[in-house]
């Protein structure tokens, strides 16, 4: 799916919702929404304002626009603000979609200066949009978790420094090695400290167990994954490990398209509770997956509150854990695609 064709799918979008326009704004860095439908990444500002019958992206450097971006019309903001921008298209009292995930001293400054002016978040309708992923999409973030998988195969191969910020460090290094870059800040939990699900890695010696969690960045799209090693015998961890092992294998079983994620959730939830886990089980702290793409955590929504389904294309994460507050935790997390049938997972470093 083009550039085209993703615009269509906006318009489309403006039927609809009987909007006028969709304003997609970008200040700091280059947002999803943005980069999804521009294919141009800047730090802003930027404004991309898309009608039924044209489109113009308002940009600080409008050269580079012109030869980075798939829009054909750019304009420089120099020149112009987007409330001008609007009022010369007619469009400032109309009914305009916007990507409501921007600062908020924006969208009332603009209200301020466009009383008339109608807006209607629709954030959530583009992040629908971007769920289905096309095949370049799903390459991008195949290769992103190839790159993952050989980190992790060197960290457990080498005799890797047993403290979490040396650890975290030397997986920036083979990232940076690998000639990408990290997609969110690196997690490395040892010991006690891995049943904290939010632990910012410290000073800390382990020497028990240890929890990594990171993501690779390919091409714009991340991979994202977890996995936890025991690195001194242990039968308590060892079974807590097989129990979510176990459940991983249960979920290829089940997962197909059009099964609701509600029910995907509840499913692990009771497994896990079935094994004599009901009170350390994930589900008490956090969700059972996410999707994947331009950003870690993107729709879907794998929950016991979701209400959607899971349809082929779509690229998320599996991350059921188990927590033992003030011991350890374990949380096992693959990036998956899935396909017409079943899923594929894009992660493949194996479980230990």
């Amino acid at each position: 799916m083009g550039h085209e064709a993703r615009i269509q799918k906006l318009r489309e979008l403006m039927t609809e919702k009987k909007l006028d326009a969709v304003l997609i704004p970008s200040f700091d860095h280059s947002s999803p929404n943005l980069y999804y439908f521009t294919e141009y990444n800047d730090c802003g500002p930027n404004f991309h304002i898309v009608t039924p019958d044209d489109e113009m992206l308002l940009t600080w450097e409008c050269m580079k626009a012109k030869k980075e971006s798939s829009v054909k019309n750019c304009a420089t903001i120099l020149h112009t603000t987007i409330s001008s921008y609007l009022k010369t298209r007619a469009l400032d009292d109309k009914t305009i979609g916007i990507d409501g995930n921007i600062r908020y001293s924006f969208i009332h400054s603009l209200r301020q200066k466009l009383p008339k002016i109608k807006l209607i978040d629709i954030q959530h309708d583009m992040t629908d949009i971007r769920a289905i992923k096309e095949p370049q999409e799903i390459e991008n973030i195949r290769s992103a978790c190839l790159m993952s998988d050989r980190i992790l195969k060197e960290i457990r191969e080498e005799r890797f420094p047993q403290n979490e910020i040396l650890l975290k460090q030397e997986i920036h290094k083979k990232i940076v090695n690998a000639g990408a870059e990290w997609s969110f800040d690196t997690l490395v939990a040892g010991d006690e400290n891995s049943a904290n699900i939010h632990h910012l890695p410290k000073n800390n010696h382990f020497k028990n167990i240890v929890l990594i969690d990171f993501g690779i960045k390919n091409n714009h799209y991340t991979s994202d994954v977890t996995r936890t090693f025991i690195l001194k015998k242990d039968d308590k961890m060892q079974k807590a490990m097989n129990a979510l092992v176990s459940l991983h294998s249960r979920l290829d079983d089940i997962l197909e398209p059009g099964i609701k994620a509600q029910d995907i959730a509840l499913f692990a939830r009771h497994h896990l509770e079935m094994a004599g886990y009901k009170d350390t089980s994930y589900s008490n702290v956090h969700s059972l997956g996410h999707g994947v793409g331009l950003k870690e955590h993107e729709y879907p929504i794998i929950s016991e509150k979701s209400t959607h389904r899971l349809e082929k294309d779509m690229v998320f994460t599996l991350e059921p854990a188990i927590y033992f507050s003030g011991e350890f935790g374990i949380r096992l997390e693959d990036t998956v695609l899935m396909k017409g049938t079943g899923i594929k997972r894009l992660s493949r470093f194996p479980f230990e």
